[in-house]
């Protein structure tokens, strides 16, 4: 089992304490069936461990692992709730999600229409499955934990870099409430339910949801003119 966490990294103290944090996340992680990765196939979860050990790596090896950090998270969160918002109501599921419920801009109710998303948002497992739904949320459910891995994984190690557990978690739950707000308002719009927020509230969104993924590097949000922010979504920087 061992093995399965060794780092190859020559690291300063602080590189020390955040590989041992992460290791030890992911140990824990492995070892807990009820986890999204204790039940899966030993071969699967070595990949898994692997390839979030070597993305902690390449952020301590980085020159500026702050920055190289925040924007992992910024793509984590953002495919984290690609899914979420879809798996997220107010009586099953995790607490995180139960959570996202109370933002103005989660409905917790998108669930309800997967029989009309499921052949377009996910053509290729709806039609593997034959049309069955129960395969379909499988899939929907396993791309969700693993982004949430990672996400919490990035979380960890920011906690190291900022050395703040407070300021980590107001950023990142102002991601969370940015990135689920966007991709459910995306699929409204992409299937003609109503929105949750008016004109100016969405224009708003697609402006900072835009200008976060530049930031990444990673282009096809769509742009807009004009920030504002308030509330949750202003913390969003390291």
């Amino acid at each position: 089992m061992n093995a399965m966490f060794k780092s190859q990294t020559q690291s300063t103290t602080l590189d020390q304490l955040v590989i041992e944090a992460v290791t030890t996340m992911l140990f824990e992680q492995v070892a807990d069936e009820s986890s999204p990765i204790g039940g899966l196939d030993r071969w699967t979860q070595q990949r898994i461990v692997a390839e979030i050990t070597d993305k902690t790596n390449r952020v301590l090896q980085s020159a500026d692992p702050v920055e190289h950090c925040y924007r992992n998270l910024i793509r984590e969160i953002d495919r984290e709730a690609e899914m979420g918002v879809l798996l997220a109501n107010e009586v099953a599921g995790s607490d995180s999600l139960k959570l996202m419920c109370g933002d103005p801009g989660v409905s917790g109710e998108l669930y309800r229409e997967m029989g009309r998303f499921a052949p377009i948002m996910f053509a290729d497992e709806y039609e593997r499955s034959n049309g069955d739904l129960d395969l379909v949320w499988a899939s929907v459910q396993a791309r969700y934990d693993r982004a949430r891995l990672e996400s919490e994984a990035s979380e960890l190690i920011m906690q190291f870099l900022i050395d703040s557990a407070e300021h980590t978690h107001d950023m990142s739950g102002a991601l969370r409430s940015m990135f689920f707000s966007f991709h459910e308002d995306r699929i409204r719009a992409q299937f003609s339910l109503p929105s949750l927020l008016d004109k100016r509230e969405m224009r708003d969104l697609r402006i900072m949801v835009s200008e976060l993924i530049d930031r990444t590097g990673k282009r096809g949000r769509p742009a807009a003119t004009a920030p504002s922010g308030s509330g949750r979504r202003d913390r969003i920087r390291p």
